[in-house]
């Protein structure tokens, strides 16, 4: 659990009412989780009422709220896919249960507290600043690669195996800055794993990830990623759909696509200069003197794109960014109207 969020409950300072929210779905999850735990643990027990908000209606979800714990003097009521309705009427729920910065104006149970869990990157900001302490909002933003990489290494000592530092990238570059589907393959290449005879502990290497590393929703995002940089609409439109079956915020896939083609533009800016293929891989990879896989992947995507066209790829997703946050259109239409017009 975050620290802050821990140090809060051992402080014994318990909020009526959490949201988590934000596009990091793992950290987001396993802390709801953590944190229904630790409240029940620090009240001696609790009910816990796991619902789904794609699932229930809003009454269904606000009687449950209002209701009396039955079986003991607490309860945790936690609510998931808070995004699957209006902001509007996210905001309608927490008035009704929050309408004041005061305990005294609670309208749920002495003993009930609420967690809300939305992959959203917004909240309904008028609702949450009138509930005032009763709420605390705590956001989950995508880890930067950096992270993940320091996490990769710490869950492998954690499972008490070694891991090469190409092993590592090569993670990353099939699974994203994503904690979940880390953990997920760690876990997994545990069991496809034996000990290595020469060191006699397991080790894995950049060969066990190519082999037991399988497809994954963020393997997917650098699925559409290729396809929306080498032009293949179709393609882009199947990954946009797994992609969408997920919990992955499309601001997310957006960010991700952002990263690939600034690194193709690095790509065909070397390649201008003169350099080889292999020369430009080295210069662009993340390891000096190296040409790691993703560097020699970028560049052979430079190599049928000029700079024009590059820019104009990031001069598109710019504007989409900007549609993004200002809510031009809905996010599915906003998505396959950015791949119709970079493929095209």
């Amino acid at each position: 659990m975050r620290a802050d969020l821990e140090q809060a409950i051992r402080a014994g300072r318990i909020a009526p009412i959490y949201i988590l929210y934000g596009e990091d779905s793992y950290s987001r999850q396993v802390n709801a989780d953590e944190l229904a735990q630790a409240i029940a643990a620090a009240r001696g027990g609790a009910d816990l009422n796991v619902y789904d908000m794609s699932e229930s209606s809003m009454d269904d979800i606000v009687t449950a709220i209002l209701t009396v714990p039955m079986f003991a003097s607490s309860r945790v009521v936690v609510v998931r896919r808070f995004e699957e309705i209006s902001a509007a009427q996210q905001g309608r729920i927490i008035s009704l249960i929050a309408p004041g910065k005061d305990r005294a104006s609670l309208q749920m149970p002495e003993g009930t507290c609420v967690i809300f869990t939305s992959n959203s990157t917004s909240l309904p900001r008028k609702a949450v600043a009138a509930a005032g302490g009763n709420l605390v909002a705590v956001e989950f933003r995508p880890a930067y690669l950096k992270d993940a990489r320091s996490y990769a290494y710490s869950r492998a000592k954690e499972l008490g195996v070694e891991i090469e530092p190409e092993a590592v990238e090569l993670l990353l570059e099939f699974v994203g800055a994503d904690y979940g589907a880390i953990t997920q393959e760690m876990d997994k290449l545990i069991t496809y794993l034996g000990p290595d005879k020469s060191v006699g502990r397991m080790r894995i290497t950049v060969d066990d990830i190519r082999t037991a590393v399988g497809r994954s929703p963020t393997q997917t995002v650098f699925e559409f990623c290729d396809a929306v940089i080498g032009g293949d609409c179709s393609g882009a439109m199947r990954a946009l759909d797994d992609l969408m079956s997920t919990e992955r915020h499309p601001l997310s896939i957006l960010n991700t696509l952002a990263t690939q083609v600034r690194r193709v533009m690095s790509a065909r800016c070397e390649l201008d200069r003169g350099l080889t293929g292999d020369e430009a891989a080295r210069a662009i990879s993340r390891s000096p003197g190296k040409a790691d896989w993703a560097a020699r992947k970028a560049v052979g995507q430079a190599a049928k794109l000029s700079q024009a066209d590059i820019a104009r790829m990031i001069s598109r997703i710019a504007r989409a960014d900007l549609d993004f946050k200002t809510g031009t259109m809905p996010d599915r239409l906003l998505m396959e109207v950015l791949i119709a017009e970079i493929c095209a």
